[in-house]
């Protein structure tokens, strides 16, 4: 006995059956090749509709992009409607609507004949084109769903559990597909974030440079004077890049700074030395400016104080507090255990780096005294948000 046309569509193995997974496999494939060579999800969410439709041979397909508010879905992509719905027409996202139902619990809901629909509110949109028969499955999201992937057939249409594991499959993988677009872009933010820290980087360690080569020849006596400071001073910025490139962050750690600098003065701690204070954060415009102050404190140490003689010592303390509404950083530089006599008659490159580099740069204070027994320094800035 024959078996019906209708009957043999529904036979597993059968030639319609085996094209009909042919196109399904053909469209997942399809789709695995866009995935890699497009960066923009609306192209993307684009050519999932086109090839969900002809998979399933459903003229009408779309994919609704959760809001922010939460509370509607907005066509983003879809194929064969009428001009103003994709990009605009809206529909509800609580559990009023088939799909809203879908994006709330997760689950496919399918129903094959909308006029006889008792269970959801059919959208206006779904009666203007014509639509009888429904799937729609849920696009899942990294925090929360992204969204909802709808079939809307204009004929009746009985929709087949492999039909249904189809679109939820290829839901699965847009999902993927969204993530993977959705990461390319961050990263490419981050680059681009990165390559303007970069170069803002390099243009203030140039103007940095520039601005120590002319004050320097200004203050040095001969040019065996001028190559000795100018190459140390460009040693202390290097030695601050350098902890800012191995830094994940646009910040240095304040005692870290300090230990750097000292150290290749000859301060030891435990010694001849002493840091006190919390662990500190600043930006790497403040770490710039602070290690000209720490170099040239520490060169005049070595040349004239604590670090000049074997009883000297250094004793760096800082704390932060708030005078108002803005949060500043007290640092106070005090070495003991060297004579001082009177103020030097010779006012080098580290008083105009002390005296005026730190209210210009950093918009603080900088207050020496002189004590029998060693200078005292107290530095004053305000801190920059972001890095504490």
């Amino acid at each position: 006995m024959a078996i019906s046309r209708v009957q043999d569509d529904k036979v597993p193995g059968t030639s319609n059956e085996a094209d009909k997974l042919r196109k399904q496999v053909s469209a997942l494939a399809e789709f695995g090749k866009a995935v890699l060579r497009v960066d923009d999800i609306g192209a993307l969410l684009q050519e999932a509709t086109r090839l969900v439709s002809d998979a399933i041979e459903v003229d009408l397909v779309k994919v609704l992009e959760l809001l922010p508010d939460g509370k509607t879905m907005l066509v983003r992509a879809g194929v064969n409607w009428a001009p103003g719905v994709v990009g605009h027409a809206t529909i509800l996202a609580n559990e009023g609507s088939a799909a809203g139902y879908a994006l709330q619990t997760g689950k496919p809901v399918i129903t094959e004949n909308v006029a006889t629909e008792t269970r959801f509110e059919i959208p206006l949109l779904l009666k203007e084109h014509g639509v009888q028969s429904t799937v729609n499955v849920i696009v899942r999201g990294e925090d929360e769903p992204f969204g909802v992937l709808e079939v809307d057939s204009r004929q009746l249409r009985s929709f087949g559990q492999d039909d249904i594991d189809f679109i939820q499959n290829y839901a699965n993988l847009l999902s993927s597909a969204i993530k993977r677009v959705n990461d390319q872009a961050k990263l490419a933010q981050h680059e681009r974030v990165l390559r303007h820290e970069l170069q803002h980087r390099i243009n203030n360690m140039l103007m940095t440079i520039r601005a120590v080569a002319q004050r320097t020849r200004a203050r040095s006596q001969n040019l065996d004077d001028f190559s000795k400071s100018f190459d140390d001073r460009l040693a202390a910025i290097a030695r601050t890049h350098a902890l800012l490139s191995e830094s994940e962050t646009s910040a240095i750690g304040l005692r870290e700074l300090l230990a750097q600098e000292l150290s290749a003065h000859g301060a030891v701690d435990g010694e001849n030395l002493t840091r006190r204070g919390p662990e500190l954060l600043i930006s790497a415009k403040q770490a710039q400016a602070l290690t000209m102050a720490f170099h040239e404190l520490a060169t005049n140490a070595a040349k004239h104080g604590a670090l000049s003689v074997d009883d000297g010592h250094i004793d760096v303390t800082w704390k932060t507090d708030v005078p108002g509404r803005e949060k500043q950083l007290r640092i106070r530089w005090r070495e003991t255990g060297v004579a001082i006599e009177r103020e030097p008659a010779r006012r080098g490159f580290g008083s105009d780096i002390l005296e005026r580099y730190i209210p210009h740069e950093l918009h603080g204070s900088f207050e020496r005294t002189l004590h029998n027994d060693g200078i005292e320094c107290v530095i004053v800035l305000p801190l920059e948000p972001g890095p504490q």
